[in-house]
């Protein structure tokens, strides 16, 4: 499938649609506002020489104009690679060189970081600084990207890879997934089917979409005719707001946003959430107190799934209409092959512990330059996710936790994932996190992260209560109650970042046995 016929088809789906297709804090932009855009990016990107094969970065906040930079760089025959916004200057430095990016499109905000990455990067890489307060007042840059060119018609390209994203880099160097035209458009077709995305449907827009989680449904509803409300990032009170005005129809967040939501309800905010039918989950796995208390207080229905970048964002979900099971992240999508793996590589029967693979059309092509990072995670044809669960005798797969961070105690299998969901139950946990320390003795010991709605709860009613609902060795063996469990731009915890604390000591408030 060229890169190309994708466009093709999202600017078909634009031209019939008669309505506003994209809302954005007040502004309204018609299908052929779009078009006229992406078109006018695509002579921008032309004139500066951009061409078939080159790679297109961008650094911004939500924005339409960001899609709009994607639909013009395909125009041309570009690769995007989109960039984190909170990546530091040297961060973005080392993505501009793997990627190989002739120009980077950023927002006046992040000038002084941009500069100082194309500085240290050595590669040459042109900048298109935009200033958005001034494009209302026809601010001269914005101008020449996105309005100039309104009326280009360049032969079209047919670009093979449409993405080069970026993984967190939690294990090392992060890695460009190169997402393929094949991958992206075999992915949009399945994500309107198992999501059911009608013409009539609305999404809002919450989650960054630098991610493929909200930058694929974005493309998924363009490609079907439907529209959108972006937000630039969640506000719990902006978001209850914009639903208020613009009516969504659904929306995909994480467990984070949901909690958040929880804690915001009032019969006055659930009632701005009344358009909205279904709120899809991912990223991470989401606590079932969360989830069940979120369904009983709004009387939303949430589609909890699973995926990756590597794999285009999305495998598995549970159905929109069918059997759904709570704490489950669902079945796979039609037409990919979701198995369990041993050690070995050999698939696992139902209700054993293995490492979930994945097969399908919308496995990327390739980690950018990276051959041995190629090969060892698409081992014969699977894709390797890292992450370790079990698929019950219905087909339905759970998460038991990533590989990485499974903690081996005395040789025993310890979880964080199965030890953070019965710890959540404590009361006075709002949330918590659970890592393994370095120990002469067992190997690795569990330590948890709390963080507390209040003062009341100690260390010893925790370790207590460990003691009486978890099995000893996996039981924590200190507690640290921080103010906030950190996380990464979309919502998952970053284990990371506690393991620094931890080597770091920098934490206050702890109890051990």
């Amino acid at each position: 499938m060229a890169e190309i016929e994708i466009l093709r088809m999202i600017e078909g789906a634009l031209i019939r649609r008669k309505e506003d297709v994209v809302f954005f804090y007040g502004k309204a932009y018609s299908s052929a506002t779009i078009v006229e855009r992406y078109r006018s990016v695509a002579r921008f990107l032309a004139d500066n020489g951009i061409e078939e094969g080159d790679v297109v970065a961008v650094d911004l906040l939500n924005r339409p104009e960001l899609l709009f930079i994607i639909l013009g760089s395909w125009l041309v025959g570009a690769s995007v690679t989109p960039i984190n916004v909170q990546l530091k200057a040297e961060e973005i430095a080392y993505q501009l060189r793997s990627s190989g990016s002739r120009i980077v499109f950023a927002e006046t905000g992040f000038r002084e970081k941009i500069n100082a990455a194309i500085d240290s990067s050595g590669t040459g890489t042109s900048a298109a600084i935009l200033n958005f307060d001034a494009a209302d007042n026809g601010g001269a840059e914005y101008s020449r990207v996105f309005l100039e060119g309104a009326d280009y018609q360049p032969d079209p390209k047919n670009p093979q890879v449409l993405f080069i994203i970026y993984t967190s880099g939690t294990t090392g160097k992060p890695k460009g997934a190169m997402l393929t035209s094949g991958n992206v458009f075999n992915e949009i077709i399945q994500l309107q089917n198992v999501v059911n995305i009608r013409e009539k449907d609305r999404m809002i827009i919450v989650l960054p979409l630098f991610h493929v989680n909200n930058l694929m449904f974005s493309l998924s509803f363009l490609m079907k005719g439907a529209s959108m409300a972006i937000l630039r990032k969640f506000q719990s009170d902006e978001f209850f707001e914009y639903c208020e005005k613009y009516s969504p129809t659904m929306f995909s967040g994480v467990p984070t946003i949901y909690k958040m939501l929880v804690d915001a309800w009032t019969p006055e905010r659930k009632e701005a959430l009344r358009s909205i039918e279904v709120g899809i989950c991912g990223a991470a796995p989401m606590p079932i107190q969360w989830f069940e208390e979120f369904e009983r207080l709004y009387g939303i229905k949430i589609m909890e799934g699973y995926g990756m970048t590597e794999g285009t964002v999305a495998s598995t979900i549970n159905p929109r209409y069918g059997v759904r099971k709570i704490g489950s992240i669902g079945i796979p999508f039609p037409g990919q092959d979701v198995r369990v793996f041993s050690d070995a590589d050999e698939s696992l029967p139902p209700g054993e512990i293995g490492e979930i693979v994945i097969r399908g059309p919308n496995v990327m092509k390739e980690y950018f330059n990276m051959p041995e990072e190629t090969a060892s995670t698409l081992r014969n044809g699977w894709l390797h996710s890292g992450d370790i669960g079990y698929m019950d005798p219905d087909g339905y797969f759970y998460i038991v936790d990533r590989k990485k961070d499974m903690i081996i105690r005395g040789g025993e299998n310890v979880y964080p994932k199965e030890v953070e969901n019965q710890m959540i139950s404590i009361p006075g946990v709002s949330e918590v996190a659970v890592i393994g320390r370095p120990d002469d003795v067992y190997g690795e010991e569990v330590i948890a992260f709390i963080a507390r709605k209040d003062d009341s709860l100690t260390a010893h009613d925790v370790l207590e209560y460990c003691r009486k609902n978890i099995a000893w060795y996996k039981s924590p063996k200190e507690v640290f109650f921080i103010t906030e469990i950190p996380k990464n731009s979309v919502g998952k915890v970053s284990k990371p970042e506690l393991r620094k604390m931890l080597k770091n000591r920098t934490l206050q408030g702890t109890g051990s046995e």
